[in-house]
């Protein structure tokens, strides 16, 4: 039996092209390499059920008193990314912020609702994903469907990776992975456009407006999934008939360089004032004149006002803040192309 290495394993991901909760792959030329420092595995132990139920008659469990389960699971995959792709960049903010069909400015309003668009069998939402994880046992390799990102952290730091754009994240889905069936051919799937973007490259740093000095940068928005009844699906009991949504939360925390504009700040987390944060490569409110990255959240309420003395690199000071918005009102505004 051979041994292998954790970095003989790849990852493809792509939009779902089949219908909502069909588990056909793509075809090669549907799915993007991402290209990870090391990769997870599917995380199972949510999609298990394991009951152990002693009867009388002996005093050890039985082979019976062990009841294990599928039905009604959901599964998970944890990454961790440095962004080299712009495709699967996009397939990631399309999916956390769920809205279709766009490379440009991505945003979430404050009155977001509820999405129709994951009812099994339908046809699938931009936004829905899938995930192979190809084993260099193929036996053993992974495709998980009719996905969609619940967290996804975008950060950037000037000390690290070149100051580039890192992300990082769950993909969950309510149906059950297909495992031992799902060949990719690699250098048969579709091509990537390099990003080589990150916070040297935003020459507009601005919190209330004003220009400051930043040394690192993170947003995460938070898109909870939940699987909706069940129904046999694939040949398999119990999977979903529906997904739903709950509450986006969109978190995160900037890291300036203590002067008079960031001491600035500590009255309006005091008072729970909102005010605006931008990192870009362009200082207009709304990102319509960025081309490359750009990330806003126009009212956000700080959380804190950190201010770090134990270092001889200059006083800074961590502004945690979390977004908020109402009515039309946007929540955040992303745009990485």
């Amino acid at each position: 039996m051979a041994t292998y290495s954790g970095n003989q394993w790849l990852v493809y991901i792509g939009q779902h092209a089949a219908n909502q909760g069909i588990y056909t792959q793509n075809s090669d030329g549907a799915l993007y390499r991402m290209n990870l420092a090391s990769v997870n595995d599917i995380d199972f132990s949510a999609g298990v059920t394991q009951e152990f139920i002693q009867r009388t008659g002996q005093k050890v469990y039985r082979e019976t008193d062990v009841f294990t389960t599928q039905n009604g699971g959901t599964y998970t995959w944890s990454f961790d990314w440095l962004v080299d792709s712009e495709e699967i960049l996009q397939l990631l903010l399309r999916s956390a912020m769920e809205v279709d069909g766009t490379t440009g400015l991505i945003s979430i309003a404050g009155n977001i609702g509820h999405s129709a668009q994951y009812v099994y069998n339908q046809a699938a939402p931009d936004f829905s994903l899938q995930v192979s994880l190809v084993n260099p046992d193929a036996s053993e390799t992974r495709l998980l469907h009719s996905a969609v990102v619940t967290e996804l952290t975008l950060s950037m730091d000037a000390g690290t990776n070149g100051g580039r754009l890192r992300a990082s994240g769950t993909i969950w889905s309510g149906y059950r992975p297909t495992v031992g069936t799902n060949a990719v051919t690699d250098g048969s799937t579709a091509g990537n456009t390099d990003f080589p973007f990150g916070i040297f490259d935003c020459h507009a740093i601005e919190v209330a407006t004003t220009q400051i000095t930043c040394k690192s940068f993170s947003v995460t928005i938070s898109y909870p999934t939940e699987r909706i009844g069940f129904r046999i699906a694939n040949s398999i009991d119990a999977e979903p008939e529906d997904y739903i949504r709950g509450r986006v939360d969109v978190t995160g925390s900037i890291n300036v360089k203590m002067d008079d504009t960031s001491v600035a700040q500590l009255p309006f987390w005091l008072a729970g004032t909102s005010k605006s944060i931008l990192v870009g490569d362009e200082g207009t409110a709304g990102g319509g004149s960025s081309t490359d990255i750009f990330f806003e959240i126009p009212q956000a309420k700080y959380t804190g006002h950190n201010v770090d003395l134990g270092s001889e690199g200059g006083v800074f000071i961590e502004l945690p803040f979390q977004g908020s918005a109402t009515g039309s009102q946007k929540l955040i505004n992303v745009k990485c192309t």
